[in-house]
């Protein structure tokens, strides 16, 4: 099973800032996906994403079909100071040590993992780790809050 972004807090204590916003056409969305601004509907974000697109981290999971409507939304945590875990992989870079806190990172190949072999145009400013479970906590700078 995958494992996808996980919510650990915030660097000033602050709460989670959740937004409901509609939904882009076929979007198979999970709680923890991390989304994109696609034509002002959220969408799964992929590798490489332009820059000032990502929305943030979805808290709910929903699946979209060819045509959209109304009621076709997700929650999605827009707070910049949020901090959230996610699963990296990498193949010239395997592991993290302290001299990659405040690095930024992008996306992998899906939603939801980081790419540590990335750091052109990247979102994901490392502010912990852990190379035992293989996951890297950060927080999402250069976002497009609506």
């Amino acid at each position: 099973m995958a494992r996808y972004g996980v919510y650990k807090g915030s660097v000033d204590g602050s709460a989670p800032v959740h937004k409901l916003m509609p939904v882009a056409a076929n979007q198979t969305l999970k709680n923890g996906f991390v989304v994109v601004n696609s034509t002002n509907r959220a969408a799964a974000a992929g590798q490489a994403a332009a820059d000032g697109t990502v929305y943030g981290v979805t808290v709910n999971s929903i699946t979209t079909t060819g045509t959209v409507g109304a009621s076709d939304t997700v929650f999605v945590d827009v707070n910049p100071n949020s901090i959230y875990e996610f699963p990296y992989v990498g193949s010239t870079k395997t592991s993290l040590t302290d001299s990659d806190l405040g690095t930024t990172f992008d996306l992998g190949a899906n939603a939801y993992t980081v790419n540590l072999d990335d750091t052109t145009g990247g979102y994901f400013r490392c502010v912990g780790y852990s190379n035992t479970k293989k996951t890297i906590d950060v927080v999402i700078r250069n976002r497009d809050i609506k």
